[in-house]
């Protein structure tokens, strides 16, 4: 890897100039209720799904005081359940947290999307924000879509039914809810809002950040032929701009079914002028096909269940004698771990048609973020929550410190801002894709020739797993801070 080009060093240096100049506020600490609710759930066993359960019904409650707006949030957070309170998403906005996580996504926007890493959301949609059905008691989610994308998220998971509704005046309509197959008849769709009406939320969130790409993962329970199209043409009529411009990035037209292309980036995706990236299953009909990438043979996927705090990278996560996928499936596959935090997954344990849910903690998160895992699905994430904290990787706690534009990677991986004039061993990335870090101390603006020496070039790492590598070479070099970003 190469430098950022001209481009994407003036947008990073704007980064680093905006993020040295309002640092000084460090991210919120863990929600320790929301964390310790979780574990002692998980760990009270054959009680597990009650435990679950009665806390479903609390949040459910908190929500509706929330909702009537008569007193503070602080007042409505329930005795068994977790503290949401509104204003923490906009406090996290102004937080180092907020500006490394955009930092880190800028850097990403270059990265094929086979080892992009996205921060997303399992069930995004079933939300205790949303008005009370049954599904939405029984919630993955307590923000709503929008204040997700506000805290950083960037991937986000709709579950479509084609079934009849209320709000289509009891006609079939594609449906957004948390419910069983056809084949079950839908069972748990109620009254939850029509697809239009949730991208409508979501487009306008991206009408007002044109730099930003989402990842749409559509769960298909279309399921009918008559329904891809309306299906469709919702999509294609509530992802647009506010003149009317598509958002989304289209597979070729001709109405086969078009997988995933891995090797695209995200900086492809808004050079075509569009900002959603949709995909699903192959589906039925032109109309859906030429929205809708395939991914089922190019994603491989694992409910985060069984094994808690273990890393999940060429390691023995299960105790089978295996690892869950090897270094071959992480360069050539998009790798996605999810949690399920609702009441139907312990209850179908206790009766065999499951297994518990483990979900991901902060130390799970952080391993997945450095190990490669391309796609992480939070439930239930919060903007104080720990998990968020864990997926930054690059600048350290309440850095940069300086505005001058020079960054060295400390001995924990973490980068700290540093006078590009002081001397350092710098980062390089040979053409074969491997990291290797000079033994010579040079400042800043001998990097390049420093790492020609190599048979190098200078390399700022874009994605955790790539700043992993870096450190490890310069652990190699004896390097004790290495520079990684000199713009």
């Amino acid at each position: 890897m190469s430098v950022p080009t001209s481009h994407s060093r003036r947008r990073l240096a704007a980064v680093f100039a905006t993020a040295a100049l309002l640092a000084g506020g460090s991210a919120a600490p863990a929600s320790a209720q929301s964390l310790d609710l979780d574990q002692t759930c998980r760990d009270a066993e054959v009680v597990h799904g009650t435990c679950i359960g009665l806390t479903k019904l609390t949040e459910r409650a908190a929500a509706e005081c929330r909702r009537a707006g008569l007193v503070p949030d602080e007042s409505c957070v329930p005795a068994m359940g977790r503290r949401v309170i509104r204003a923490e998403v906009k406090a996290h906005e102004r937080s180092w947290l907020h500006r490394t996580l955009g930092f880190q996504y800028e850097l990403g926007n270059s990265v094929p999307l086979r080892d992009a890493p996205w921060a997303g959301t399992h069930n995004s949609f079933n939300s205790t924000s949303e008005e009370p059905t049954l599904s939405h008691t029984d919630s993955n989610q307590q923000l709503s879509l929008t204040e997700l994308l506000r805290i950083d998220i960037r991937s986000l998971e709709l579950d479509v039914h084609w079934n009849p509704s209320p709000r289509a005046g009891g006609q079939p309509a594609p449906v957004v809810c948390h419910a069983r197959g056809v084949d079950q008849l839908h069972a748990g769709c109620t009254t939850e809002r029509l697809l239009p009406e949730v991208l409508a939320e979501i487009a306008t969130w991206l009408r007002a950040h044109r730099d930003q790409v989402l990842l749409l993962y559509v769960e298909d329970n279309v399921d009918t032929a008559e329904g891809y199209d309306p299906t469709a043409r919702a999509l294609g009529e509530g992802l647009r701009t506010a003149d009317g411009k598509s958002l989304i990035y289209k597979p070729p037209s001709g109405g086969t079914c078009t997988d995933l292309p891995l090797g695209i980036t995200r900086d492809d995706v808004l050079a075509a002028g569009r900002q959603v990236v949709i995909v699903s299953g192959c589906g039925q009909g032109a109309a859906w096909r030429g929205l809708v990438f395939d991914w089922n043979d190019v994603e491989v996927e694992e409910r985060n269940h069984g094994y808690r705090d273990h890393p999940v990278c060429d390691q023995d996560p299960d105790g089978d004698g295996r690892p869950d996928f090897g270094r071959d499936v992480y360069a050539s596959k998009l790798v996605r771990y999810y949690e399920d935090s609702t009441f139907v997954s312990p209850a179908a344990s206790l009766v065999g048609l499951g297994s518990p849910d483990d979900g991901l903690s902060p130390e799970t998160t952080r391993r997945m973020t450095r190990c490669g895992v391309d796609l992480i699905g939070f439930d239930q994430i919060l903007p104080t929550d720990g998990r968020l904290a864990a997926l930054a990787w690059s600048w350290a706690p309440d850095e940069p410190s300086r505005t001058d534009g020079c960054a060295v990677q400390r001995s924990d991986g973490r980068w700290i801002s540093r006078r590009c004039t002081k001397p350092a061993q710098a980062v390089c990335r040979r053409s074969d894709g491997r990291w290797i870090v000079t033994l010579a101390r040079v400042p800043a603006a001998a990097i390049a020739p420093a790492c020609r020496q190599l048979s190098a070039k200078p390399a700022t790492p874009r994605t955790g797993a790539e700043n992993e590598s870096a450190r490890a070479a310069a652990r190699a070099a004896g390097a004790d801070t290495a520079w990684v970003l000199a713009l």
